[in-house]
């Protein structure tokens, strides 16, 4: 490395005509912004509206978004069974019954997007009662099942897939296929935005602790 420093080289410590080291500063360079997140197109997708009293659940004719395809009505829980994959609230899509919500979203014709969602079995039931299938545009999108027998709280796994529009109006569809007894598949954080890279299908599996079995 080569220092540079200004005055002479036979300029003592005591020479007030010295002129003070100078160290060149490196060039600043500026970093750009970080590009603003794409809007989420799902409207109510946290589950956060209505609001339900922490450590509790309510049943709801209607909730924001959302529609029923089947089943008698909406369940939203507080913190009931453990913490939210986001924010406070989450649905379970088994209330009184297993249970179907959709909501039409507004895409573009010939788009790609980008699907993500986090679902969780209900803690102390096995796989049969957690049962999750997911339609897009009608058809199949994904068949997931969940064990949540060893489970004392709820364990969100994050799911992500591409999907592709036909149309300006796309219906997205969850549904509870587990056995149809008031316990059953938990979904939460539901996020649709445009695709803006490459992104891989399928689940990431949850960070697991040291104190995870």
């Amino acid at each position: 490395m080569l220092a540079v420093f200004g005055g002479t080289p036979s300029a003592s410590a005591d020479d007030h005509h010295s002129k003070p080291p100078h160290h060149p500063k490196p060039p600043h360079h500026h970093k750009p912004p970080h590009p603003p997140s794409p809007p989420n197109l799902i409207r109510g997708g946290g589950f956060e509206h209505p609001r339900v009293h922490p450590g509790r659940s309510h049943p709801f004719a209607s909730i924001r978004g959302w529609r029923l395809a089947y089943g008698p009505n909406f369940e939203l829980q507080n913190r009931l069974v453990g913490p939210a994959a986001a924010g406070q609230q989450y649905a379970e899509l088994d209330s009184d019954a297993s249970t179907g919500i959709f909501q039409r979203v507004h895409t573009q014709a010939d788009t790609t997007y980008r699907l993500e969602f986090c679902a969780s079995a209900r803690p102390g039931t096995p796989k049969d009662e957690n049962v999750l299938v997911v339609r897009w545009q009608r058809g199949l999108l994904a068949r997931i099942e969940l064990d949540g027998g060893h489970r004392t709280q709820t364990e969100w796994h994050d799911y992500k897939f591409k999907v592709r529009a036909t149309g300006t109006r796309t219906r997205l569809q969850f549904n509870d296929r587990g056995i149809s007894d008031s316990v059953g598949m938990l979904l939460d954080a539901v996020r649709l935005h445009a695709d803006k890279g490459h992104l891989e299908e399928g689940c990431t599996p949850p960070k697991r602790g040291p104190h995870h079995s």
